[in-house]
């Protein structure tokens, strides 16, 4: 299986408590959200930098580099999985290098379906960039699709979070069935980062250039947050008659009437 995606399944069983059990108060805090870092693809030495981070992936846009210069870059030996996008539709044919060592792919909804041959599912994640206007039936689609999708990636680079944006995240996340990875931007606000967990992401992405304190931060930012409340469900109560429970009729008369009915006093 794919590390990246791996680690995207963990995280969902980490959130799930174990009944009669209690997380011990050594190591490290779990995290509610990973986080992975766009990489430019030059130099090498930014793999390097970003693997120090504790970032759990790094995410490759090959657009302007050949394939032996991507070969070359991913030969950096890096205790990091990497993920390649894949471009569709015009722009080209998404063929993953020769010799390219990748942990996952990610592509959008007009990629050939040719272009993932080779790709065995054991050990290459797919990860489907969606766009979160399409409508409610596409979505659900995605649960069902052959090759298999692991995960969904949305845009959120946008000027300001907004509660239509979570309310998106939720939508995709509900929909697809699937762990939701969010392209954002630095900076984000304990209430946005809280925000975006509740809504379903479990990923975010840094774009290219971020530096190592940046990354780190945004670590220790997620790791610092509170833990989530446990969510009371609200129960509907059913409107039917429970048998035995409802008081007997009151006679309207005296209570020295005919008990049987049959007006023979």
């Amino acid at each position: 299986m794919s590390k990246f995606i791996d680690k995207l399944d963990n995280l969902n069983k980490a959130t799930a408590p174990t009944m009669g059990f209690h997380a011990g108060s050594g190591g490290d805090r779990p995290v509610s959200m990973l986080v992975a870092v766009e990489l430019a693809g030059k130099p090498e030495d930014e793999l390097k930098e970003v693997a120090t981070t504790g970032a759990c992936a790094g995410i490759l846009d090959p657009v302007g580099l050949s394939g032996a210069a991507i070969v070359k870059y991913l030969k950096t030996k890096v205790d990091m999985p990497v993920g390649l996008v894949l471009s569709g539709g015009k722009t080209g044919t998404g063929a993953k290098p020769e010799g390219s060592d990748i942990d996952f792919v990610v592509f959008d909804a007009n990629l050939p379906v040719k272009s993932l041959a080779g790709s065995e599912p054991e050990s290459v994640g797919r990860v489907l960039r969606l766009d979160m206007s399409i409508e409610a039936g596409l979505m659900r689609a995605v649960n069902n699709l052959h090759p298999a999708i692991e995960a969904v990636m949305v845009d959120l680079r946008v000027p300001a979070l907004t509660v239509e944006t979570l309310m998106q995240c939720r939508r995709a996340a509900d929909f697809s069935g699937q762990p939701v990875i969010a392209l954002t931007g630095v900076g984000l606000t304990v209430a946005e980062l809280t925000a975006l967990g509740e809504a379903g992401v479990k990923c975010l992405v840094l774009p290219a250039g971020s530096s190592a304190s940046e990354i780190g931060s945004l670590i220790d930012d997620i790791r610092a947050l509170p833990k989530p409340e446990k969510k009371k469900d609200k129960k509907g109560i059913a409107i039917v008659p429970r048998m035995g429970l409802s008081p007997a009729p009151k006679n309207s008369g005296d209570d020295g009437g005919d008990d049987d009915g049959d007006n023979d006093d």
